[in-house]
């Protein structure tokens, strides 16, 4: 009961009113850190408008023009603003511990701190805002800066890749027309060689064919004198016979193929193989991709001096 009590008592001070000591109405909180009902504390400064000189009822801080800014209306973080331990608004500003405290903590914990009012800490802070600001604008400008690179890198890689793909395409393109060509200059080649073998068979065929045809009819004069029943003109025609049997020299190397050829074409597909392969994986995985800004700038360079080639 006495914890519900107080807490009850803390909610009560935390949103009352000093002036006026109600439950605070439409509220604002002006730049010392304390909270009234609007109406209370308009009041209270038009009595201090003919001094020009305007004061918190509460710490009695001073504010002067009066101030104009939109009131700011306390939110649920009000209770914040409130010390737990003592019930008071952190109307300090502890230096050493860089954190709000309230005077009794000034005098308690952190008592031989340095220790200021809020407004002057605050003061001392908008003093180093542009200071800052200067420094937040420079690293905008750096990344912005950073940004557009990067953009300009996408833009050359992506045109050099594209520079790239077109020129190997029709490097592929040209290298294929080569090798066609090439295939037809070795086929007709091959069906040169071709006709050549096969006139200096036909040839040799056709003399051949002509020395059977002349044994033949040597063979059948030759069995028609054994029946030739007149003894002188059997030696008579004996004597006229052609004994002449040379023979047509044929020669019969290692038989012509072309074997060899398709040997030589395969093993020219397998050096193409060997000699491509590696070159492409070289050219593609040589170096890691870039991921820094310092890293990405040499590879422009070289993208924009390979377009320029």
């Amino acid at each position: 009961v006495s914890a519900v009590s107080s807490t009850k008592s803390l909610d009560q001070e935390a949103f009352s009113c000093s002036i006026c000591l109600d439950l605070l109405k439409d509220p604002v909180t002006i730049p010392c850190g304390h909270s009234y009902c609007r109406k209370c504390l308009t009041k209270h400064w038009d009595q201090e408008d003919e001094k020009q000189l305007y004061s918190c009822p509460q710490c009695r801080e001073t504010f002067s023009p009066r101030p104009r800014h939109q009131l700011v209306a306390p939110s649920n973080k009000l209770q914040e603003n409130i010390c737990s331990e003592h019930n008071k608004v952190k109307e300090i500003f502890c230096q050493t511990d860089q954190q709000l405290i309230c005077y009794l903590c000034s005098v308690d914990q952190h008592q031989g701190h340095r220790t200021v009012m809020t407004a002057a800490e605050r003061a001392q802070r908008e003093k180093e805002l542009p200071a800052r600001r200067t420094l937040l604008l420079q690293s905008l400008q750096l990344k912005e800066t950073d940004l557009e690179t990067l953009r300009q890198e996408a833009q050359d890689i992506s045109r050099s890749a594209q520079t790239a793909v077109q020129r190997s395409g029709d490097s592929f393109r040209e290298m294929a027309l080569l090798l066609e060509k090439r295939c037809s200059e070795v086929e007709q080649q091959i069906r040169s060689e071709e006709q050549t073998q096969l006139r200096r068979v036909q040839e040799l065929q056709d003399q051949l064919q002509r020395d059977v045809t002349e044994l033949k009819r040597n063979i059948s004069e030759l069995d028609a004198l054994s029946l030739t029943p007149d003894n002188i003109q059997f030696l008579q025609l004996y004597a006229s016979l052609s004994t002449d049997s040379q023979r047509t020299e044929i020669q019969t190397g290692p038989r012509c193929g072309f074997e060899d050829v398709a040997t030589a074409v395969s093993a020219l597909r397998e050096k193409l193989q060997l000699t491509l392969d590696p070159s492409l994986d070289h050219v593609l995985l040589s170096a890691p991709e870039p991921t820094t800004r310092e890293e990405f700038l040499p590879c422009s360079q070289e993208l924009m001096e390979t377009e320029e080639q």
